[in-house]
Formats: structure tokens, C-alpha cells, sequence
């Protein structure tokens, strides 16, 4: 794959990909991120991300001032 360059698609692989068929299960989507704040190791060694987790986890409460 190159940068910036979107490869040309095929009517053909959509109708293969169509024909496939299958069921959907009624199930929930759900995020497979447990936490986006420490989603990468730049964002994990950094000070600023790991209160950010913090405060989400907690549900951002806080004291009225």
C-alpha cells in the first residue's frame, strides 16, 4: 500500500462479498477499546493521558468550588 493513494475497487468483489451471505446475531456493538486514552505508547508514557484515563474511569466527578 502506498501514502495517499486509494486503490481502485472491483463491482466484482461486491457481488462476490454479497453472495457470501450469512446471518447477523442480534448482539450489541461494543468498542474493543477498554480505555482511548491509553491506546497507543506515546499516550501511555505521557503524564497528561494517564490523568486523562483517570478522570474517565472516574466518571469525571469532581467537587463544586
Amino acid at each position: 500500500a502506498r501514502v495517499d493513494h486509494v486503490a481502485a475497487g472491483s463491482a466484482d468483489d461486491i457481488a462476490r462479498a454479497a453472495r457470501l451471505g450469512g446471518r447477523l446475531n442480534k448482539g450489541t456493538f461494543t468498542s474493543p477499546v477498554k480505555d482511548f486514552y491509553l491506546t497507543n505508547p506515546i499516550a501511555r508514557a505521557s503524564a497528561v493521558m494517564a490523568e486523562c484515563s483517570a478522570l474517565a474511569k472516574s466518571g469525571f466527578k469532581q467537587a463544586a468550588e
